[in-house]
């Protein structure tokens, strides 16, 4: 049936969701599971033509390293779902400005035969504007990709 489930999240409560249907899957099929969790650069503060401020306020501390994925809280998550489960997991983290672009990116490069994923997360205004991140991985996805609400 599947072989290897991508499971990208964020910590939400949505996520875990989408990360207990993969875990189930997982232990029906025999598939090995992946969490990937994309981090976001921080994004400058610019002022176009001086008609406002584009993007958010960015601490100076914002730019170190993001947490290491041993201590990334949404993989911590993701791992402890799937131990319950009994299921094994390889947790993933990337620091990538398009979370969409990240996800089909890893689904390709480990042949992955599902994604599954949870329909809102940690959204935000642009989000409304430019899309979900959900949206952009189904529309852009040549494999299935399980939505879960």
């Amino acid at each position: 049936m599947f072989r290897r489930i991508l499971v990208p999240t964020d910590g939400s409560d949505g996520a875990r969701n989408a990360m207990q249907a993969a875990s189930r899957l997982a232990t029906l099929s025999g598939a090995d599971l992946i969490a990937l969790h994309v981090v976001t650069p921080p994004v400058p503060v610019v002022s176009y033509m001086g008609l406002g401020v584009i993007g958010a306020p960015v601490p100076l501390d914002a730019a170190e390293a993001p947490v290491p994925p041993d201590r990334d809280p949404a993989l911590a998550d993701a791992r402890r779902v799937a131990r319950a489960a009994g299921v094994a997991l390889d947790p993933r983290q990337v620091v990538a400005a398009q979370p969409a672009a990240a996800i089909l990116e890893l689904a390709e490069a480990e042949g992955c035969d599902l994604i599954v994923m949870a329909s809102n997360g940690y959204g935000d205004l642009m989000s409304l504007i430019t899309g979900s991140t959900t949206a952009r991985v189904v529309s852009g996805s040549g494999r299935p990709v399980l939505v879960v609400h």
